[in-house]
């Protein structure tokens, strides 16, 4: 068998098993929106997915790998949806908007992903995620993410319309941590029942988060003279 020929048999095996891989969590994000992520189990994930338990083990370790499997694919489709936004023509400040306006769209649109997004910061100091391979892909997706975010706010710095005075790393992590609890409670409000709050005050989730928005957008924006 010649070299080429090796080379197209490994080839092959690796798209089988990145399709088996897909199928399994396909499955599992199915079960995920169907009875929630504390109902998640190996056994039905291989039923659903039409593969013995034993092989859904070889792609892997646990229930904790596998949602962390889910978590990575959830982030290199918000990362996806994110880098878009550099090449759009618009300001950096609007970058800006258009990144929380994702995030936001892609909690509501996707819970069972971001459900994953958000067992990673409960389980990444576990013994159960301690020796997956995807948490560090994880926290990779992560680090790629903050970068745009701090891209974006360098271009608005350069195009003028955000104030150049800050430090983009730190604006970006101001702006990626209040977000974040922005869209758990848009996330909260939306799949928890025995979350109320927005309904007791009679505010709308999308005039809370144009609120935030604007907050945020007047503290960044450069002053014209």
């Amino acid at each position: 068998m010649t070299e080429s020929q090796n080379m197209g048999i490994a080839e092959r095996k690796e798209r089988e098993r990145e399709l088996k891989r897909s199928m399994m969590l396909e499955a599992a994000e199915a079960l995920i929106r169907e009875k929630g992520l504390e109902h998640l189990n190996m056994d039905e994930v291989a039923e659903r997915a039409e593969v013995s338990k034993g092989s859904l083990y070889q792609y892997f370790n646990n229930k904790t790998d596998l949602v962390l499997g889910i978590c990575h694919k959830a982030s290199i489709m918000m990362n996806t949806m994110t880098a878009k936004v550099l090449t759009e023509d618009k300001t950096g400040l609007e970058m800006v908007y258009q990144i929380g306006i994702n995030y936001l769209k892609f909690a509501g649109e996707h819970p069972e992903f971001y459900r994953a997004m958000r067992f990673l910061e409960n389980y990444k100091d576990t013994d159960q995620a301690k020796n997956s391979e995807y948490l560090s892909m994880c926290g990779q997706n992560r680090q790629e993410s903050f970068r745009v975010m701090v891209r974006a706010i360098q271009i608005g710095m350069q195009d003028g319309s955000i104030n150049s005075s800050y430090n983009p790393e730190e604006l970006a992590l101001l702006l990626w941590s209040t977000s974040h609890g922005v869209v758990n409670m848009a996330y909260m409000h939306q799949n928890a029942e025995h979350f109320k709050l927005l309904d007791h005050l009679g505010i709308d989730l999308e005039t809370i988060f144009n609120g935030y928005m604007k907050l945020i957008g007047q503290g960044m924006e450069a002053k014209q003279c």
